[in-house]
């Protein structure tokens, strides 16, 4: 069960969540969206969703592993 920490907007705390198994990048944005009540339109590409909700940079963690950043 893989546990991610994820950074956005500059937030000092990470927004923390597990999942069955990997997710992908799209779908860690997806829990950003989530977590944040943002309606996005679906059809963007991921550079552009972070860009227009300014939530970049976006970077992760899966397991406390190497660091990934998205967009």
């Amino acid at each position: 069960m893989p546990f991610y920490n994820v950074w956005y907007q500059n937030k000092t705390e990470p927004l923390e969540f597990s999942s069955a198994s990997r997710v992908r990048e799209e779908q860690i944005v997806e829990w950003i969206f989530a977590h944040e009540k943002i309606a996005h339109d679906a059809s963007s590409t991921l550079s552009e969703l972070i860009s227009k909700n300014k939530l970049g940079p976006v970077r992760y963690t899966e397991d406390e592993g190497e660091p990934f950043t998205i967009g």
